[in-house]
């Protein structure tokens, strides 16, 4: 790696500090990259140039500015299928009384893309703190398993996956999650049970856009829906949600 190929590397670890923290301090960025205060100083204060980041001296933690919003809606705009989305996924959250969620698969992860709560009116549940950007365990989530449904070869990934104990309800036996994941392939649809959030069940299933996958997801209340009641009432919602979508997105393009 070249001098300029680390530094550049070593500025994106430092702004993705900012995911996990919101307003880190400098010792806690050092910590989380690994690298001395002097060094990480350097890079804030050329971030800060930039108009990247700002700096609290009153309490001396770092916030991202808001330049690095235009970036994250460059990116989102790049994408036309979450736009194309927000109005399906207002009535389909409305429907179901919960939230809807469009995600991409990264590595272990699921990046949420779109995401729509059911207005107050019809909302049956304590919606969890996920918001446009925010990265789930793909392991754990009824979008996650359907995008890694989609791999060529599901055992050699899930054998390479960090699977991490979310609740006590997480499946993190490979073996079981693995065939849990085929099962899902074959149905085209995925459904968890507690499994990222106590209190929350959610089921999925795939949106095709283009060369492009992504994972459609409804998140409910367990004490209201059984899994019955999911693949019986909200599967039907959610399916036709995706070939809606699938349509829009082809007309869109033609």
């Amino acid at each position: 790696m070249t001098v300029s190929n680390r530094s550049l590397s070593r500025g994106l670890a430092i702004v993705r500090v900012f995911n996990e923290i919101p307003s880190p301090s400098l010792t806690e960025i050092a910590t989380r990259v690994n690298l001395t205060k002097a060094t990480c100083l350097r890079f804030l204060r050329t971030l800060q140039d930039e108009g990247y980041v700002g700096h609290d001296e009153e309490s001396k933690r770092y916030q991202l500015r808001p330049l690095v919003l235009e970036l994250g809606y460059a990116a989102l705009s790049s994408l036309s299928l979450p736009l194309m989305a927000e109005s399906e996924m207002e009535v389909l959250a409305d429907a179901v009384g919960g939230s809807v969620h469009l995600g991409l698969l990264d590595g272990d992860e699921v990046v949420v893309v779109a995401r729509s709560i059911a207005s107050l009116e019809t909302r049956k549940l304590v919606t969890m703190n996920i918001h446009v950007g925010s990265r789930l365990p793909a392991h754990c989530t009824a979008m996650g398993r359907m995008l890694i449904a989609q791999s060529e070869d599901i055992d050699a990934h899930v054998a390479a996956m960090d699977i991490t104990q979310m609740t006590p309800k997480t499946l993190v036996h490979r073996g079981k999650l693995t065939k849990e994941i085929k099962e899902s392939r074959k149905r085209g649809w995925s459904l968890v049970e507690e499994d990222l959030g106590m209190g929350y069940s959610a089921i999925g299933t795939l949106v095709q856009a283009g060369a492009q996958r992504y994972g459609l997801a409804v998140s409910v209340n367990t004490k209201d829906y059984t899994r019955d009641r999911l693949v019986a009432e909200v599967l039907p919602l959610l399916e036709a949600a995706a070939n809606r979508l699938q349509r829009a997105f082809r007309h869109g393009k033609s």
